[in-house]
């Protein structure tokens, strides 16, 4: 029988296989956000995943593995968000788009903020690798959020004329300099971050409706 149409389902070694990865980078994630990267051994993640250490080099050769595969966890876990509102759209695009922006910083705090301090360290100090992977994963949500806006200008309701991903762009430009700012002052709380991006992504759409047209009065003519 040609295996190309073995339909069988998931075993459940390979349940348990998915199941046990997810609990090596669910404890790695606890435990550099609580201590640092820097100071994590994979004794340590291996201890709070309740498993062997050799188990956890089995599935992650090397503590940078780990990170990676949290940042994949954290991008994979935005664009699909991302992709329920590109499959429903809201009426209102302005609500869209704090919607699609909600994302971004919902995902922010749902951790410590201590784990994304970790992760943009990380992304600083090997630009090449997580650096690299963390800005795929932006770039992939910016694309969801032009493919918005350019649904938006299709149907009408924002100007014919905009230019989907320098307009999305923007908007990210306006939920990264806060999430940065959410990052680097504890005073400043999620809920004035949240305030603040609804208020410029509001702004920044003003700018992507159609403009009236102006109507020249007899006075004004030559």
């Amino acid at each position: 029988m040609d295996s190309s149409f073995d339909l069988r389902p998931v075993g459940l070694r390979d349940r348990q296989k998915l199941e046990r990865e997810r609990r090596i980078v669910k404890a790695a994630a606890k435990l550099f956000a609580r201590k640092g990267y820097v100071e994590v051994a994979m004794e340590d993640v291996a201890a709070r995943a309740g498993l062997a250490v050799g188990t956890i080099y089995n599935y992650f050769p090397s503590k940078s593995a780990l990170l990676l595969a949290i940042v994949r966890r954290e991008s994979e876990s935005l664009l699909a968000r991302g992709r329920k509102i590109l499959d429903h759209p809201l009426r209102d695009p302005v609500a869209a788009a704090c919607a699609f922006t909600e994302i971004f910083l919902d995902d922010l705090t749902r951790d410590d903020r201590r784990l994304w301090r970790e992760l943009f360290g990380a992304a600083i100090a090997d630009p090449s690798v997580v650096g690299r992977r963390l800005f795929e994963g932006d770039a992939q949500l910016v694309s969801q959020l032009a493919s918005l806006l350019e649904h938006y200008g299709t149907c009408g309701v924002l100007a014919s004329d905009l230019e989907p991903i320098p307009a999305a762009t923007v908007l990210y430009g306006v939920c990264f300099t806060w999430m940065t700012a959410y990052l680097m002052n504890d005073a400043i709380s999620a809920e004035m971050v949240r305030n603040e991006i609804r208020r410029g992504t509001a702004l920044a759409m003003r700018g992507l409706f159609p403009r009236a047209k102006t109507t020249i009065t007899g006075g004004d003519k030559p």
